[in-house]
């Protein structure tokens, strides 16, 4: 995730898997890592963070682990700003992809909220 010029058209509604507790997310890239749209505070973001893995990962909750408290996944959810755009295979993106996104800041043309939590 780096910061990139837009040079496309920025997608405004990215398709996500599901959403829970009204939130919208889906898995990001190969290792777990998760996006929610919106910046709904850490807890809400983790909440629905935590109904993806049960729903889609079948596992008792992100940690698979009833006894796992927040504590230790507070530090690993970051609100950010992104543009979402198609694959570039210039750029070397998957043209499987339904979109990616660049890191951005509030102020670039395009730009949304987003929550993403990191697993690794």
């Amino acid at each position: 995730m780096t910061t990139q010029t837009v040079t496309h058209q920025p997608l405004t509604n990215p398709a996500t898997e599901a959403t829970h507790y009204g939130i919208p997310v889906c898995h990001i890239g190969e290792d777990g890592n998760m996006l929610a749209l919106g910046h709904p505070g850490t807890r809400r973001a983790f909440a629905a963070f935590n109904r993806h893995a049960r729903v889609f990962c079948h596992l008792a909750n992100l940690a698979d682990d009833c006894r796992a408290d927040l504590d230790g996944w507070y530090d690993r959810v970051e609100e950010m700003w992104v543009v979402f755009r198609k694959p570039d295979p210039e750029r070397g993106d998957d043209p499987d992809f339904e979109w990616y996104f660049d890191v951005a800041t509030e102020a670039t043309p395009g730009a949304q909220p987003v929550t993403v939590l990191d697993i690794c």
